[in-house]
């Protein structure tokens, strides 16, 4: 079995970790599995078997291509935990105007502490928080929020939701939450389902975003914020993404330019330990496989 990686970190681990009767390629025309996140359908060879994506997120594959040619489809969920917890953590930073805080200080200036208009934060306790995709970094999310006492809605698709309150449809989820924190995968289903008839639902709402940053339409949601309507907006996953360290801001549009924005780089899953973690559990991946447990293959049928 022959195993096909451009990542230099992956090369020098996969080397030190692959039994000895998996081996790994430098030539990706002749690898029975590739790992990559992105794969068009001219790419896929006769040999392909599988393509194993080193994180989540399946929207830079060709899933029309890899149904077509029988090719297995598997990807990476050890971190999602951490993106979980990122998406706590802009959560409690855009509520608690950890931000806007910060800045001031920088000047010197207290945000009218010496005043009876001295501004306030917003706790999270006792909140309404809608989760928009309830897949692992909506579980995990759901049990890092336990301790603040808050009601969690989801959409009901017909899973197990655990203590998770349901509603029929995205509209519905607006309406009932406080803070809505979207961890769901790019699709056809999911993107731009954030358009100008939701966000205008949203008036003194909270919005998260740690799964696509295309789940939310761009110019939408930059008027949702010039106009006020949303209360405030954190996110770690964006429109625009630099190919160099050339100075790029994270959308055509000056959303950056909001005090009620918090914003992070797309680090959502890369925290110390995380790639480590990823490249043992793609490793182990590998290893199933050849014993031939393919029971971490995605379902091609259930992906838009």
């Amino acid at each position: 079995m022959k195993v096909y990686v451009n990542d230099e970190d992956y090369k020098q681990y996969l080397d030190q970790h692959l039994r000895k009767e998996i081996t790994r390629t430098n030539n990706i025309k002749e690898a029975h599995y590739i790992i990559t996140g992105t794969l068009k359908g001219h790419e896929i060879t006769e040999h392909l078997k599988g393509v194993i994506i080193p994180f989540t997120g399946h929207n830079g594959i060709d899933i029309k291509a890899l149904k077509s040619h029988d090719v297995q489809l598997y990807n990476t969920t050890i971190h999602s935990r951490y993106v979980a917890e990122k998406a706590l953590a802009l959560t409690l930073a855009l509520l608690g105007h950890v931000v806007y805080y910060h800045k001031k200080l920088e000047q010197g200036n207290w945000s009218k502490r010496t005043t009876p208009e001295r501004l306030p934060w917003v706790t999270l306790q006792h909140k309404t928080v809608g989760i928009y995709g309830y897949g692992r970094i909506g579980r995990f999310l759901h049990d890092y929020l336990k301790p603040f006492n808050v009601d969690v809605y989801v959409i009901d698709r017909g899973k197990d939701y655990g203590s998770a309150k349901t509603v029929k449809n995205l509209t519905n989820l607006v309406q009932v939450s406080d803070v809505i924190i979207i961890a769901a995968p790019l699709s056809k289903e999911t993107e731009g389902v954030f358009n100008q008839a939701i966000l205008e639902q949203m008036v003194d709402k909270f919005l998260v975003n740690v799964g696509r940053g295309k789940i939310i339409d761009e110019y939408d949601l930059y008027q949702a914020l010039k106009n006020k309507t949303l209360r405030g907006f954190a996110s770690d996953v964006w429109y625009t993404y630099p190919k160099s360290e050339d100075v790029v801001y994270p959308s055509k549009y000056p959303i950056h330019e909001f005090e009620e924005v918090v914003m992070t780089p797309h680090s959502g899953g890369h925290t110390e330990q995380s790639k480590t973690e990823m490249m043992a559990y793609v490793t182990e991946t590998l290893h199933q496989i050849y014993e031939g447990d393919t029971s971490r293959s995605l379902d091609l049928n259930t992906l838009k």
